[in-house]
């Protein structure tokens, strides 16, 4: 529901609701760079390469058929490309977790499998 009220060319109610708390998150957005910029936040530089496959639009953009391929690519050419994920799905509570082909698709979620 909230997918299809996101993308419609009309206000519906949903988001005349929530256009209020865009704004709001904007303006955070907004000083959390500014914090990073004037260096009152830390940035982390990993000691490894790190690709983002990400956005803030949820369901069916194309991230995980993404994140396979770039994995199956990087593979092919030498590389041992590891992926993290949140594990949305799962019920388990001890993060992070490891997860393999073993794992219980309710403990760590059907996508990371």
């Amino acid at each position: 529901m909230l997918e299809h009220s996101w993308y419609r060319s009309n206000l519906t109610t949903l988001t005349r609701v929530l256009l209020p708390l865009a704004g709001l998150f904007g303006i955070l957005v907004s000083l959390r760079r500014f914090l990073y910029r004037i260096k009152l936040k830390k940035s982390y530089r990993a000691k490894v390469p790190v690709i983002i496959v990400g956005n803030i639009t949820v369901g069916g953009t194309g991230k995980t058929p993404l994140v396979i391929w770039l994995a199956d690519f990087l593979s092919s050419n030498g590389f041992k490309p590891g992926i993290v994920s949140r594990g949305c799905g799962g019920s388990q509570q001890n993060t992070p977790r490891f997860v393999t082909e073993k794992s219980d698709p309710s403990d760590v979620g059907d996508e990371a499998l």
